[in-house]
């Protein structure tokens, strides 16, 4: 259970950094905060819980303690976010153009 929450702590710990880059900006918004936030978030934690489940599994790959759980969830985060971004039609990437 510990690692579950190891998970869902990192996902708090990079809401909380994206959240403190954009919190003093003039045109900040909660409700586009959460709007661009929450999908990726529930994708990591969903993500993070089945690597947690399956961490008997993959001990030979990526042996799963509660210091890579947390990781899991703060890496796993800024890794969907990007994705996110990069498929985004609103922000300008190579992808996006």
């Amino acid at each position: 259970m510990q690692y579950y929450f190891a998970v869902l702590f990192g996902s708090f710990i990079y809401l909380l950094l994206q959240l403190n880059g954009v919190y003093n900006l003039p045109d900040f918004k909660w409700k586009s905060f959460i709007k661009t936030n929450w999908i990726p978030t529930i994708l990591n934690l969903v993500i993070g819980c089945v690597l947690v489940t399956l961490r008997a599994d993959l001990v030979n790959v990526y042996p799963i303690t509660l210091l890579s759980a947390l990781m899991l969830g703060i890496g796993g985060q800024a890794f969907i976010k990007k994705l996110n971004n990069l498929f985004d039609s609103k922000i300008n990437t190579v992808v996006g153009l």
